[in-house]
């Protein structure tokens, strides 16, 4: 486990050169930016997670959890587990729920055959309203529906999403500032999908996970410069519109030429907060290794869009990118920069409604009282008031769910002793000593995406014959 203490100082990382555009922050007054910024966060308290969604969201899992136990007979308590957006607490309010249910390697296909029909029968005889149930039979199996209005998306033992939770929380955690990472994500998210609809890894665009490391890439490199979440967007923006996506793949630490795979050649320096010692003491504790990644080894699959899955360097996260939708998503970022720039140049009595404009589409959706997860009226924005909302996620939680997975297929988990108690099932603890997890406080969409911890090849996805640079350093885990 890494060492978890918020506010770490920036430290010294090196990487490649990427985009001809500096990552710089643009000359306007301080205080105007505190304006600017008191009118994002008025706008993300629009459509931020709020604590009577989280509720009603944590009552589908519990719903879904029950149903597989008393309806499939499991002996084991729990087999359900929640990832992606709800349990890291960025999800919007029309984002789906993700679920993974264990099984047998071999019994996927029968116990999501079994689940589709107790879901199937649900029906109307449920006060959770289970609606278009579906079945996907893919390389991912998944069932589809709708629970009390809310997108679900069940899939079956996709540990890589329960792995890229953890990660997500902990660097949140560490990078702080009123959960920084978080916010940035939940409005640049909301750029992303109500004003320029380029997320969605379903119809060729950016899925989930990778705009988050996306984020975390612009936050981590310029972390001290960085005065909250409307920095983070104006930074993301004008940084990603001149990126050579051609040439570089973005990573953590900072931008990587292509050709340098897989050595990552190392000529400029960024001061970050999460360095390569970070990342890859999460490799360690989080990976979680099939059969399928020792058969397809460490390889990078270089396409028309490409990010390194920090846990799992031979996973390109921007796989889901078509071409034709790169040049989309340059003249989205390219036009969003330029806009954002104009807004914030105004005088301060005209920027304010002109950012609201910027996010039109966002309050059009839900700043009128209403939210798509929420049954009851919630505060409308332009109030002056705000929901309840606790970002901070249950990292202990989702990390006894993985090690409680990796156990369930068989994998090692000798370095970690399991204690069982009554309420809290399994927990956690390193033989060598106390954890990170000492150091932890407790507390509790728009596409499912799911990190593959089995790199399909490009060839068997769309049919053509994929550009692939030799295996990457030993980080990633196998």
């Amino acid at each position: 486990m890494v060492d978890l203490k918020e506010g770490m100082p920036v430290s010294s990382s090196s990487s490649s050169p990427s985009s001809s555009l500096p990552l710089s922050t643009m000359q306007i007054d301080v205080e105007m930016w505190k304006i600017a910024e008191e009118r994002a966060q008025e706008i993300l308290n629009t459509i931020q997670p709020i604590c009577v969604a989280d509720r009603s969201r944590n009552e589908i899992l519990a719903y879904v959890q029950t149903l597989v136990r008393n309806r499939l007979g499991t002996e084991v308590k729990n087999l359900v587990f929640n990832f992606g957006s709800v349990p890291l607490k960025t999800y919007l309010p029309d984002g789906d729920i993700d679920l993974t249910v264990l099984t047998p390697q071999d019994k996927e296909e029968d116990f999501a055959k079994a689940l589709l029909s107790i879901l199937e029968a649900e029906g109307g005889e449920s006060n959770f309203h289970v609606t278009d149930v579906q079945y996907v039979p893919a390389q991912v199996k998944v069932i589809k529906c709708k629970i009390k209005n809310i997108a679900v998306d069940i899939s079956f033992n996709q540990m890589g999403g329960l792995s890229a939770l953890c990660f997500l929380e902990q660097a949140d955690q560490i990078l702080g500032r009123d959960h920084l990472f978080k916010r940035s994500i939940i409005l640049i998210k909301a750029w992303c999908y109500y004003e320029s609809r380029i997320l969605g890894a379903n119809t060729g665009l950016i899925s989930t996970y990778a705009l988050a490391v996306l984020v975390l890439h612009i936050v981590n490199i310029g972390y001290p410069s960085l005065s909250g979440p409307l920095a983070v967007l104006f930074k993301f923006l004008d940084y990603y519109a001149s990126f050579d996506w051609g040439k570089n793949c973005v990573t953590v630490h900072g931008p990587v030429l292509i050709s340098s795979l897989p050595d990552m050649t190392e000529t400029e320096h960024h001061e970050v907060v999460l360095n390569e010692k970070f990342v890859r003491e999460c490799m360690e504790s989080y990976s979680f290794s099939t059969k399928a990644v020792e058969a397809n080894g460490r390889h990078f699959p270089v396409r028309y869009f490409n990010i390194v899955d920090p846990l799992k360097h031979s996973n390109n996260l921007g796989r889901s990118v078509t071409q034709g939708n790169v040049q989309r998503l340059k003249h989205a970022f390219t036009l969003g920069a330029k806009k954002l720039k104009d807004v914030l140049t105004l005088p301060r009595e005209t920027m304010g409604w002109k950012l609201e404009n910027f996010f039109g589409n966002s309050l059009e959706r839900n700043g009128k009282g209403q939210r798509l997860d929420v049954d009851e009226p919630i505060t409308a924005f332009g109030t002056g008031r705000s929901e309840l909302s606790e970002l901070r996620g249950d990292f202990e939680r989702y990390f006894q769910s993985l090690v409680y997975g990796k156990w369930f297929h068989g994998q090692d988990t000798s370095s970690w002793d399991t204690v069982n108690g009554q309420n809290n099932g399994f927990y956690w603890r390193n033989v060598n000593g106390a954890t990170s997890l000492q150091n932890m406080g407790r507390s509790r969409g728009t596409g499912t995406f799911f990190p593959e911890m089995g790199q399909q090849s490009y060839t068997d996805r769309f049919g053509s014959q994929p550009r692939t640079v030799k295996s990457l350093p030993s980080g990633s885990q196998s």
